[in-house]
């Protein structure tokens, strides 16, 4: 049996993290629905840097199959220095024995004074309060006989701790005056050329997102290495084409082989002022890429024919027949969080998910909170996405809190990303004084994904635009919980059954809408996940293996088209038909 070989061009930006990215866990679900194709070999070719961040993905997500990963060698000197800086600064350091000995008085004493007021909450008569009046008397003796014993070692340590703080101060302040003192000397340059750049050398030290400079920098490894990515392409005379899985990257288009582009969605060219108030020169950076790898382009598909018609044709004038629409498979989170061969009603699978929830909260955005957070079945809705303008966050935020404060349901709000960057989220939170309610999950694994799904009373999508139906539809109800969603057009294209789209939609661009049927779906969440489970069960049928049948016959389409036009006479043939 012949074995057909494809490329895949990625071209992840520096420090983009594909474990926590839509697009990367795209492709592990691609790359998995072609495992049982043994007349299929996947030659995947990405920059230096990003091929550390591919070999986790797979890992995590169990990706195997026949596939290889083909890099340029060495990475730029620069983004090496930044890594080796970012292990540095997150090495784990031991805590001191002073530390530990803290840590464990705290947690006893919190645990004695937890247990003197359940004491006193239970007593019914004042003989009941005499054990508890005894306790704290005994406590009292034993803390004053141990202050007396030990003050004198405190007034040393109170005077050793003013000795190092007294010197750390002066050995700042000298260092302070040191540098003063040598820009006034400084010649030839001024201080504020000096500063500049302090600052810009300053900014490599830090995440990328807004800084300018470092935009700039990144640009151009990403420029140098794609060259080098092209050389390796060019020099792989038995891949029958290309496949680019974003229309991020222009460079594509410079590949002489037959080529597909997947164009997800263009959603800056529909919140042009949110993006660009939110994240600058970076998202027109991006729009700008986007547009130029369209526009280049020949092939393409899509996830929906919404954005095919209504992005790809009418507002880049792309040829209907040069677009294929490939639906999604369902993202069955079910393997991560499902307990074989115990047969006690689900019991040990949410005790499973109850601790890795315990371990998502720890890391969450108010984790002084949240990680002491002892009721591990509070009820709470969810959804996860990015943080980014078209996710309507603030929609949502604004329906729970009238949900929350006027109609008092009891439940959190658990998102998927950082608040620290993405502005709009935080100050909203801040405004309603919501940073208890509304907990944020930064960066989960799919495991602890899965676990919040399956807790969840009910997962929210309120989007207000994508490239497909959201995966949030089946990712929940493959853990059996119900879902309500913005009524949009790609949602619409595939959950077309009316009384479905009756129960499961809300209008997006008004927050009492989905407020209303959120409120609805918490009352009446058993009938809503039995109607959701009917077309789940349809939709379930549809595999990753179909979806990558589906890109084959594509890519096959524009390979044999590839081989006509390069034959004798085939432009002559092709005008004529």
């Amino acid at each position: 049996m012949s074995v057909k070989r494809y490329g895949m061009y990625l071209a992840y930006p520096p420090t983009v993290d594909l474990r926590h990215d839509g697009l990367g866990r795209y492709m592990a679900s691609f790359l998995k629905g072609a495992e049982d194709r043994k007349d299929l070999h996947f030659v995947l070719v990405c920059p230096s840097w990003a091929k550390e961040g591919l070999q986790a993905l797979f890992k995590t997500e169990g990706v195997t199959g026949s596939f290889e990963l083909i890099t340029p060698v060495g990475k730029p000197v620069i983004l090496r220095w930044y890594e080796a800086y970012v292990r540095y600064k997150n090495r784990v350091r031991n805590r001191s024995l002073w530390y530990r000995v803290i840590s464990s008085l705290t947690h006893r004493l919190n645990w004695w004074v937890s247990h003197i007021e359940r004491r006193l909450g239970n007593a019914y008569s004042v003989f009941a309060l005499l054990p508890v009046f005894l306790e704290l008397a005994v406590f009292g003796v034993l803390f004053l006989l141990l202050a007396a014993l030990l003050s004198p070692i405190l007034l040393i340590a109170v005077v050793a701790f003013a000795a190092v703080v007294g010197l750390k101060r002066g050995v700042r302040a000298a260092t302070a005056f040191v540098r003063q003192e040598a820009l006034k000397r400084a010649k030839g340059i001024g201080v504020a050329q000096l500063q500049y750049l302090a600052s810009r050398f300053g900014a490599l030290l830090h995440a990328p997102k807004d800084n300018e400079w470092v935009l700039q920098l990144y640009k151009y490894m990403e420029e140098a290495e794609s060259e080098r990515m092209l050389r390796l392409i060019h020099g792989m005379k038995d891949v029958r084409a290309w496949y680019s899985p974003s229309a991020f990257w222009p460079a594509f288009n410079k590949i002489r082989s037959p080529k597909l582009m997947c164009v997800p969605d263009v959603v800056l060219t529909e919140f042009p002022v949110t993006f660009s108030k939110t994240g600058g020169s970076r998202y027109l950076k991006s729009f700008e890429a986007v547009e130029e790898a369209i526009r280049g382009g020949q092939n393409f598909v899509t996830y929906s024919d919404a954005i095919k018609y209504g992005t790809l044709v009418e507002r880049y004038g792309v040829r209907p027949q040069d677009v294929t629409t490939i639906l999604h498979a369902p993202s069955d989170l079910s393997r991560w969080v499902s307990v074989k061969n115990v047969a006690d009603g689900g019991a040990t699978e949410r005790f499973y998910c109850k601790i890795l929830i315990r371990s998502a909260l720890a890391r969450s955005s108010v984790p002084g909170y949240s990680a002491e957070f002892l009721n591990s079945s509070f009820k709470y809705l969810f959804y996860a996405t990015q943080f980014r303008p078209n996710k309507n966050l603030t929609a949502l935020i604004t329906a729970y809190e009238y949900l929350l404060r006027k109609r008092h349901i009891g439940h959190k709000l658990l998102l998927t990303g950082s608040p620290q960057e993405f502005s709009p989220v935080r100050e909203l939170i801040e405004k309603f004084s919501l940073q208890n309610d509304v907990l944020c999950l930064y960066k989960l694994p799919v495991h602890e994904l899965a676990a919040c799904y399956k807790l969840a009373d009910l997962a929210v999508n309120p989007s207000l635009s994508e490239g497909g139906c959201p995966f949030t539809f089946t990712e929940a109800l493959s853990v059996g919980t119900p879902v309500v969603m913005a009524r949009i057009p790609v949602a619409e294209e595939v959950l077309t059954d009316s009384e479905l789209q009756a129960a499961t939609f809300f209008e997006p661009y008004d927050w009492r809408d989905m407020a209303k049927r959120i409120e609805w779906a918490i009352e009446h969440r058993d009938a809503l996940l039995q109607l959701q489970a009917k077309t789940y069960s349809v939709l379930a049928k549809r595999t990753w293996g179909d979806v990558v049948n589906e890109h084959i016959d594509a890519l096959e389409r524009i390979a044999d088209a590839g081989k006509e036009q390069a034959l004798p006479g085939a432009a002559n043939r092709l005008r004529v038909a």
